[in-house]
């Protein structure tokens, strides 16, 4: 019950993953997701996430001060992100979907959101999360038989979800 897609172009997972959980918090349906939102960036490489069901924006962007050039990912608060979102995971209706945003640099080291994805397929909930290329090999032994490639379009998310009783 996890499905994963891997999309080489920069942001279009990102995309992809965020639009189809706002979709499916639009159709009223249960979701839990921690996904990329847009921000009005005062420089590109901010981040954060939109965190589901409550639509709460959480930066997740590391203040380097006002002449740096760069942006660096707060460890600390991409914690409390996936904190929030585990107790939203235990509030949801049983087999709500966990959509999330990647297995990213954090949880191939062991941390972010790998502990959440172990508990949502525990829990029954299947999870739909991207998977870059830079991670993938850390992201197939950490999942093993688990883990199910998409196809990185609407409809095979929604299939997924439909065949794992969603």
């Amino acid at each position: 019950m996890l499905g994963f897609v891997t999309i080489a172009e920069r942001g279009e997972a990102d995309r992809l993953l965020a639009d189809f959980a706002a979709d499916l918090a639009a159709e009223g349906r249960p979701v839990v997701a921690m996904v990329r939102a847009e921000l009005p960036a005062a420089r590109a490489c901010e981040m954060a996430l939109r965190l589901y069901p409550s639509g709460e924006v959480a930066p997740i962007s590391q203040s380097l001060g006002a002449g740096a050039d760069a942006c660096t990912l707060d460890a600390g608060a991409l914690e409390a992100a996936v904190m929030t979102t585990t107790a939203a995971l235990a509030a949801a209706a049983p087999g709500a979907p966990l959509i999330l945003n990647k297995f990213g640099k954090q949880e191939s080291e062991g941390h972010g959101s790998r502990a959440l994805i172990a508990a949502a397929l525990e829990a029954g909930h299947p999870v739909l999360i991207s998977v870059p290329p830079a991670t993938r090999t850390a992201f197939l032994d950490f999942a093993g038989d688990f883990a199910t490639e998409l196809a990185p379009e609407p409809q095979a998310l929604g299939d997924f979800l439909a065949q794992v009783g969603a």
